[in-house]
């Protein structure tokens, strides 16, 4: 019975934790994606004009960038691993993509 009782207590008790992540982290993702995908674009750009001219030298930066903003998109990689699963997955794997 004390277990029911308890069960409006809960939202209460996570009340923190909900405004901590859609207060602080949340909004600090957002501009992260912004910035990276603004300078992604930027990458692109360049690497486009470069490859035109003949040179390659951005295709590098703009793989970098790329495989960043995909890091920061899947929440440094987590959403990744839950969805193939942790025992599936290999460090290596997380870390180049």
């Amino acid at each position: 019975m004390i277990q029911l009782g308890l069960v409006p207590i809960v939202p209460i008790l996570l009340l923190p934790f909900i405004l901590i992540f859609f207060v602080i982290v949340f909004p600090i993702w957002g501009v992260a994606l912004g910035v990276l995908g603004l300078l992604l674009l930027i990458a692109r750009g360049l690497d486009r004009l470069a490859s035109l001219a003949g040179v390659h030298a951005m295709a590098s930066v703009a793989e970098a960038i790329g495989r960043a903003f995909h890091w920061v998109l899947t929440f440094g990689g987590l959403a990744k691993r839950v969805g193939v699963g942790v025992e599936h997955a290999s460090p290596r794997e997380s870390s180049r993509r």
